[in-house]
């Protein structure tokens, strides 16, 4: 269920470009919540998991390094949440979110777009019609 205080539904307009091509605004029903956050976990699960693998492997080669997996993982109880609507070309429900992990900006109305900042700032597009997500995208370290 969507939260007042972490959560924000934002306008077609604010939909990133490159989804736009052949799509139309709707409404997002309530229920729609409930799936996106099922698609969600499952889509941070496998990232997390493929993560834990890779950093084993990293350790294992620099044993001196000074990373910590909790910088490399997802918590998705830790995000801000923004939630555009929208009908992809097909017509089938998509629903793109972006995630963060502190509010930037007039986060409320306008879509958080910042370079960087690694597991922070993360979005995933999500077809709520065939259950499958694309665009999976968390941001680079740097």
């Amino acid at each position: 269920m969507i939260s007042d205080s972490k959560d924000a539904v934002l306008p077609f307009s604010e939909l990133p470009v490159q989804y736009r091509q052949g799509a139309e605004p709707r409404p997002i029903e309530k229920d729609e919540f409930e799936t996106a956050e099922k698609l969600l976990e499952k889509a941070v699960a496998v990232y997390n998991e493929k993560t834990s693998e890779d950093f084993v492997t990293f350790m294992a080669e620099n044993p001196a390094s000074n990373w910590a997996q909790t910088d490399l993982f997802i918590e998705l109880n830790k995000y801000y949440r923004q939630y555009i609507s929208f009908f992809n070309e097909k017509g089938d429900r998509c629903l793109w979110i972006n995630l963060f992990c502190r509010p930037v900006g007039d986060w409320k109305t306008h879509r958080v777009h910042v370079e960087g900042g690694g597991v922070c700032f993360f979005s995933i597009g999500l077809n709520l019609d065939t259950g499958k997500r694309f665009d999976f995208i968390v941001n680079d370290k740097k």
